[in-house]
């Protein structure tokens, strides 16, 4: 699935949250400090759907790999 499948919608130091544009399901991952001082994305993400809507887990691996690609980018993980 071709990144252009998402959207960034919040880059901070603690949050990346990406959007699917068709399913418009939501992927949230956190940021964090692992113990020897290195940022990175903590596993597993919250996923938020519309109304009624069931999570597009099938969708999940490419999530990830935007918001990692994206925080690498932009210096939020190492």
């Amino acid at each position: 699935m071709p990144h252009t499948d998402f959207d960034v919608v919040t880059l901070s130091p603690s949050t990346v949250r990406v959007m699917h544009r068709v399913a418009h399901h939501i992927y949230e991952f956190a940021l964090e400090e692992d113990a020897s001082g290195r940022r990175r994305m903590r596993g597993g993400p919250q996923v938020t759907c519309g109304h009624g809507a069931v999570p597009a887990l099938e969708l999940l691996s490419a999530a990830e790999q935007v918001a990692a690609a994206t925080a690498r980018h932009t210096g939020m993980i190492d």
